[in-house]
Order: C-alpha cells, then structure tokens, then sequence
C-alpha cells in the first residue's frame, strides 16, 4: 500500500483518543492560574448567597418579579398606549440669560415650536 492511500485511510478512519489526549485537549487555552480563578470565582458566589440569604434580600428586592407573576399581555397593552418620546433640538434661545427666556426647538418631522423659560 502506498503511503498516500496509509493517510487517507486514517483521515476516514481516526484513531480513538486516549486518557492522556483527553486532559490535554481540556487544559488547552488555559493559563496558570485557571484552577485558582475557577475557585475563587465559586467562592464568591457562594459569598454573594450567604450575603443576601443573611440580609433578607429576595427577587422582589432587585427589581425581578417572579415568572409567575409577569404578565406580558398587560405589559404589551401598556406599551402601545404610551405615546413615544421624541428627540428635539434646541436652535435658538431668546432672550437669554433672563426669567422670560425663549427656545425655539426643531422637533424631526414637525414644524418648529417655541417654548417658554423651563
């Protein structure tokens, strides 16, 4: 058998990995201190729980209602009845520096608008 048809059949047919391949391919792209951040990084986690399980802090505490109590048809409702905010820019100050200062705004897509002082 020549050695190019060796190569082929072993490009189709690979050889298995051993024990020794297998914890080579896990400590690729790891540095030295890998373990030592692993550990370190699971410590603080349990640190943050012990924390929070220790000052009462819950999921309504941090802003996250449970999934049971979302209600996405309310929330999309509420959303489409809410009018937009809209970006305007300031072009001209009237008057400035005074109690009865002026803005002239161009708000996109609607004519320009004055205000009085804020």
């Amino acid at each position: 058998m020549a050695p190019e048809a060796d190569d082929e059949l072993n490009e189709k047919n690979p050889r298995p990995l051993d024990e020794d391949d297998i914890a080579l391919l896990k400590t690729y792209g790891l540095g030295p201190y890998s373990e030592s951040i692993k550990k370190a990084e699971k410590e603080i986690k349990e640190m943050v729980k012990k924390i929070n399980d220790l000052c009462g802090i819950k999921e309504s505490d941090t802003g996250l209602a449970a999934p049971s109590q979302w209600d996405l048809v309310s929330d999309k409702q509420m959303m489409q009845e809410e009018q937009p905010l809209q970006v305007a820019r300031c072009t001209k100050i009237i008057s400035p520096n005074t109690e009865d200062a002026k803005y002239v705004i161009n708000v996109k897509q609607i004519a320009k608008v004055y205000f009085l002082s804020m």
